[in-house]
């Protein structure tokens, strides 16, 4: 499957770090959901001190329920039951 441009890509979650950040990742990738991560655009936003750390995860947008209802039924990395 084909997705738009970066620009089409939505973002979904804002991790506090890189490993974080691959964590969700991982469990969305494993779900068939491409996922780009994104600490650039914080970085150079201007946002408040510490906010550089921050990596925001995005998903191509035709994709964001499913990654969206993904991330809701995972509790501390294990699925919720």
């Amino acid at each position: 499957m084909r997705h738009q441009g970066i620009d089409g890509w939505v973002s979904i979650f804002s991790a506090a770090t890189i490993d974080d950040a691959e964590i969700v990742k991982g469990m969305l990738e494993a779900s068939k959901v491409p996922v780009v991560l994104d600490s650039e655009t914080l970085a150079s936003g201007g946002l408040d001190e510490g906010a550089e750390n921050e990596v925001v995860v995005k998903v191509p947008k035709e994709l964001v329920p499913k990654a969206i209802q993904l991330l809701q039924t995972v509790k501390y990395g294990v699925r919720a039951e």
